[in-house]
């Protein structure tokens, strides 16, 4: 029995898949950067997760971000996380105190700081209220 084309449509709800790629398309973050002479705030905008996860990483270890001392994650308009999510953070901030960097989230929505607080990850990553009180210890 062979069946219908109709069986492999994609419906609204099932992730599309692009042809040249092995990952669903799904969602995208927006990623804004700003340098200072010793530190990265990288402002993320959209949901982290198993679609998205990947793009932040790539993002964060790019040669110019693995080279700066300081690395701040702005997560002020970020209201979503998974567990892809949360082990990027943790991959992150283990990659940089192994080179001897920092690493610090900033802007932590209610929602995502639930989900660190449950997995005990606030004890782990630096948290902080804003890039100012970052940026003041250093």
């Amino acid at each position: 029995m062979t069946p219908s084309p109709e069986a492999h449509k994609p419906t609204d709800s099932a992730p599309q898949v692009d042809s040249n790629s092995l990952l669903p398309a799904g969602p995208t973050l927006t990623l804004a950067s700003h340098h200072g002479p010793r530190h990265a705030v990288v402002t993320v905008d959209g949901p982290i997760d198993y679609h998205t996860a990947p793009q932040l990483l790539g993002h964060l270890t790019t040669t110019e971000m693995r080279n700066v001392p300081l690395l701040i994650l702005d997560l002020t308009h970020v209201d979503f996380c998974d567990s892809s999510a949360l082990g990027a953070f943790v991959d992150i901030h283990r990659r940089r105190s192994d080179a001897g960097h920092r690493f610090a989230l900033t802007g932590i929505q209610p929602e995502v700081r639930r989900i660190l607080e449950l997995t005990r990850l606030t004890s782990v990553l630096p948290l902080h209220e804003t890039v100012k009180d970052v940026l003041s210890e250093d």
